[in-house]
């Protein structure tokens, strides 16, 4: 992410995290949790054959597995992802990124250019690089 100063009109992609951090959708919790911790992040994108079906967030572990009682190494990525994936295009303004956040309920989008994901943006990181 670049020093520069943003605005809403900049595009979603000066913004995002690039590359994602994926997790397959035969992936155990555990595994999901362990990707998580490694790379310092909230959330990673589920794939399955190569395309993205959903997320998984630090609030999906706490509530559909933690506090589920279930448990993180019998429990798999498929079970506790949100869906569906939401997604904005990487031209896209951050203005159009945080609408489309408030109006589902959500504080991360998938980003993509011409249907590829290429990226995760987060409230945060939009925050840090607005002020």
């Amino acid at each position: 992410m670049s020093s520069a100063k943003i605005n809403l009109n900049t595009p979603v992609e000066t913004v995002m995290r690039s590359p994602p951090v994926k997790v397959l959708f035969s992936d155990t919790v555990a595994t999901v949790i362990d990707k998580m911790s490694m790379y310092d992040i909230g959330a990673v994108i589920v794939e399955m054959g190569g395309k993205p079906v959903g997320i998984i967030t630090e609030k999906d572990v706490l509530n559909r597995v933690i506090r589920a009682g279930r448990s993180p190494g019998s429990t798999y990525a498929h079970e506790v992802m949100s869906k569906p994936l939401i997604t904005i295009e990487a031209d896209k303004p951050i203005l159009e990124a945080l609408k489309l956040m408030r109006d589902n309920k959500i504080r991360r989008l998938a980003v993509t250019r011409r249907g590829n994901l290429i990226g995760i943006l987060t409230e945060r990181r939009i925050i840090d690089a607005l002020v």
